[in-house]
C-alpha cells in the first residue's frame, strides 16, 4: 500500500474527512442551485428530482468512505498481525495510522449521514 490514498500517509488518513468536506459542499450548493432555477417541482417517482440527486451523491460518498475504511482495515491487519516485512516501531506506526483512517472514515459516514437526513427531511425550497 504505497499509493498517495495510502492509510499510513496523511493524504490518505485526510481523505475521509475530504469525502465529507467535498459532499458538504455539494449538497448544500445543489441544493442553492435547485431553488433558484426552479428544480424543486420537477418529480420522478413521486419524489422531487433534488432529493434523487442527493441520494445519489451521499451513496456515492459512502462508498468512497467504505473503501477508505476497507483499506484502513487491511492495514491495521497487515501491521498488527505481521504480514509485513516492517521493522515493529514501523509496524506500530502503521498500525495507530490505518486505526485513524478507520475512524475517521466512520466519522465521517456518520456526519455524511447527519448531512443529508436533515436535507431528506425538509422540503427542497421552503
Amino acid at each position: 500500500m504505497s499509493s498517495a490514498l495510502s492509510p499510513y500517509r496523511l493524504t490518505g488518513i485526510g481523505a475521509p474527512m475530504a469525502v465529507w468536506a467535498l459532499h458538504l459542499v455539494a449538497v448544500y450548493s445543489l441544493q442553492g442551485v435547485a431553488c433558484a432555477e426552479g428544480w424543486d417541482r420537477l418529480r420522478f417517482a413521486g419524489v422531487e428530482s433534488l432529493a434523487w440527486w442527493l441520494v445519489a451523491l451521499t451513496a456515492a460518498a459512502l462508498a468512497a468512505l467504505a473503501w477508505f475504511g476497507l483499506r484502513a482495515w487491511r492495514g491495521w491487519h497487515i501491521a498488527r498481525f505481521g504480514q509485513s516485512d516492517a521493522p515493529p516501531a514501523l509496524a506500530s506506526r502503521r498500525r495507530f495510522a490505518a486505526a485513524v483512517t478507520g475512524a475517521l472514515s466512520v466519522m465521517a459516514a456518520v456526519a455524511v449521514c447527519f448531512t443529508t437526513i436533515p436535507v431528506l427531511l425538509l422540503p427542497g425550497c421552503a
